[in-house]
């Protein structure tokens, strides 16, 4: 969401400043319609004028022509001025322009990896250990039951076969395809030209060309910056993450030693209680196992991956 409030607050100084250029202009066509009616009217009126004439009609002609020279100067000024403002607001239209499609494509990119990459982060950070544990625990129970009950192996067989078949790679991409709505990025933000104005790529011209260059150089160094401090970090999450499936994988599910005086229920909860559960080191690897994890968790939120 605050992306998209950026990029409609871009939109909104483009079209804004694309407006004031367009008005600039207007104006300006508007001053040089009226310097070229006053030409054309002064000459008109010079070539009424005849070459003899009396001394008072001369002088009031002459002030005639000295009037219209006056009135051609105020629109000559008048032009200058438009031309002036009609230059400034075109440049920062076109400014304004290439921050709304810089703007555009660094929203598109956004959108883009969330949908691709950070939504199949997500599930992977929910789905954490979920697939590694269900085994351990199904395994715990099948071993438990087929030295239980020796009668009840058909069914064992069965939830066996389905726990060899857990997959957290095939199962989340199912989910992603069930649920196609969801996780398929939406379509690219497009350019949104205003009042005519129909470009769609970033505008070199000359004075901002340099200020371009410049940027596309500071960009350039950032991004080869965060590109090395991305890859240590994701080294370190890489090795954080493998040791938690380490843990998480651990092959404790055989329960055969809490058979071995009897094949009564009492007996394996007096077993177990006594043994398996009681073992310090399970303490200690849930201990170990929570530390690593809020450690993940944590330069995953720091860095955004």
């Amino acid at each position: 969401m605050k992306v998209l409030n950026e990029l409609y607050s871009v939109m909104k100084t483009y079209h804004m400043y694309n407006a004031d250029s367009i008005s600039a202009q207007s104006k300006l066509k508007e001053a040089e319609k009226q310097e070229e009616k006053q030409i054309g009217k002064s000459v008109k009126q010079e070539d009424r004028q005849t070459p003899c004439s009396p001394d008072s009609t001369a002088n009031v002609r002459i002030e005639e022509k000295h009037v219209r020279r006056s009135s051609v100067k105020k629109i000559e000024k008048m032009k200058e001025k438009h031309q002036a403002k009609y230059t400034e607001n075109k440049l920062k239209a076109i400014k304004a322009q290439n921050e709304y499609l810089l703007a555009l494509e660094a929203t598109n990119a956004s959108v883009f990896k969330y949908y691709i990459h950070d939504l199949s982060d997500l599930i992977d950070c929910c789905d954490l250990g979920y697939h590694a544990s269900l085994n351990r625990a199904l395994r715990t129970f099948l071993s438990a039951e087929l030295n239980l009950e020796q009668s009840k192996h058909e069914g064992l067989d069965a939830i066996e076969n389905a726990v060899e078949n857990l997959d957290a790679t095939s199962d989340k991409q199912r989910l992603m395809e069930m649920y196609n709505n969801v996780f398929c990025p939406p379509m690219k933000f497009e350019f949104q030209p205003h009042m005519g104005d129909m470009a769609s790529q970033l505008c070199a011209q000359q004075p901002v060309q340099s200020e371009l260059v410049q940027r596309c150089q500071q960009l350039q160094s950032r991004l080869s910056t965060l590109k090395i401090e991305n890859e240590e970090v994701k080294k370190t999450m890489e090795a954080t993450l493998q040791t938690i499936q380490d843990i998480v994988t651990v092959e404790d599910f055989d329960v055969s030693d809490c058979f071995q005086y009897s094949n009564s229920m009492e007996s394996v909860k007096s077993t177990v209680s006594e043994t398996f559960m009681s073992k310090p080191s399970i303490a200690k690897r849930r201990a170990n196992q929570q530390e690593t994890e809020q450690f993940y968790f944590t330069v995953r939120e720091c860095y955004g991956f």
